[in-house]
């Protein structure tokens, strides 16, 4: 690829997601944009082209790697296209941002990191909350020693989402590879090995709360589950509890909060997202009494996003920032590497696999020491 040329962007999906997120996020990047949109329905895809003013559309992704249009794909389709996508465009040496989770399961993921070696190419996992800025505060104060040596992670994600018992893919075990366990768990598993590193072994609960209608097609499938609780132990000696739900009713404008603590030898943290007007970082020193007290997220951290409405904050955060998308891009036209990449993708499906394993078999630990 010539630098000095705009980056060629293929999109695959036509999803409300990549409507969202990737088509805002590079519409006005000064080094690339998004150039083709290949999906299934074509006259979908079209109509996304129109309203994004993306000049061609196509229904087939490998034509469309094949080409020689694009420099660059963005993977936003269901589970178990990623494999397959991902490889054959590593191999024709374009860069990849492949949606998580990456695979279907861990030998999926492995093939895609050992592809993604061998070709060098700037390669990116959108794990989204880690860009945050509350998430990034709570990043920053730990490796700066706030809670001291840390001893366990709490981490919640609920949401309402899949209480409606509508047919969603991401529910259907044989197009998503799991539930709520890589759909969200996976950001929760990256989150806790950034926060506190490499995770070693791992415990987990799963449940299926809520009877979901059949395909469209009338046909059956095999229900995933939509709530967990997985245990971690780290490298560290550290803990975590990670609970994750899409069953759960909140009654927020957007029907989720996060909550995260962190308790270590020098204190405590806490963060709390309601995903309406509430974002906040709260600590406490060992030895002080009181409530925790508010912590200032630093401004560099919020990077110009709005903080009134969580919502607006994510927008700004992914649509004019240098994060994620955004970043990637810039990182591809200089040939730069990026983290989190398809090998921290790989690591956190080989966390996921293990929680799917461990629910099965009762909760039993499993061994991860040599994930990545």
């Amino acid at each position: 690829m010539d630098h000095r040329s705009p980056l060629r962007i293929g999109l695959v999906g036509t999803s409300w997601w990549a409507d969202a997120m990737y088509l805002p996020a590079m519409a006005d990047h000064p080094v690339g944009r998004i150039t083709t949109i290949c999906g299934r329905d074509v006259n979908r895809a079209q109509a996304m082209a129109d309203r994004w003013s993306v000049p061609s559309v196509a229904d087939d992704w490998l034509t469309m790697l094949d080409s020689g249009d694009i420099d660059a794909v963005v993977i936003a389709s269901p589970n178990e296209t990623h494999r397959d996508i991902t490889i054959a465009a590593l191999e024709r040496g374009l860069a990849v941002l492949c949606e998580k989770p990456i695979g279907m399961n861990d030998f999926e993921a492995r093939e895609m990191a050992d592809a993604a070696d061998r070709a060098g190419v700037t390669t990116m996992v959108p794990f989204t909350y880690r860009y945050m800025p509350t998430n990034r505060f709570v990043h920053r104060l730990i490796g700066d020693g706030y809670v001291g040596t840390p001893y366990h992670l709490s981490m919640r994600y609920f949401a309402g989402y899949a209480r409606d018992g509508e047919y969603a893919w991401r529910f259907d075990e044989a197009s998503a590879g799991s539930g709520i366990v890589g759909d969200i768990g996976s950001h929760w598993l990256d989150m806790a090995r950034w926060f506190l590193g490499e995770v070693t072994s791992i415990s987990a609960h799963s449940d299926r709360f809520v009877p979901r209608a059949p395909r469209p097609d009338g046909t059956h499938y095999e229900r995933a589950e939509d709530h967990a609780v997985i245990a971690a132990r780290f490298e560290s000696g550290a803990s975590a509890t990670l609970q994750i739900s899409a069953i759960a009713w909140e009654g927020t404008p957007f029907g989720q909060v996060h909550e995260i603590d962190v308790h270590g030898s020098g204190g405590t943290l806490h963060s709390r997202i309601d995903w309406d007007a509430v974002q906040e970082v709260r600590g406490l020193a060992a030895g002080e009494r009181g409530p925790a007290k508010l912590l200032v997220v630093p401004d560099e951290l919020w990077d110009g996003a709005p903080r009134d409405s969580v919502h607006d904050t994510y927008r700004h955060v992914f649509r004019r920032t240098e994060a994620m998308t955004r970043g990637w891009a810039t990182a591809v036209a200089e040939g730069r590497s990026v983290d989190p990449d398809i090998a921290t993708g790989a690591r956190v499906q080989r966390l996921v696999d293990a929680a799917l394993h461990s629910a099965a078999t009762d909760g039993s630990w499993q061994s991860v020491t040599d994930a990545g």
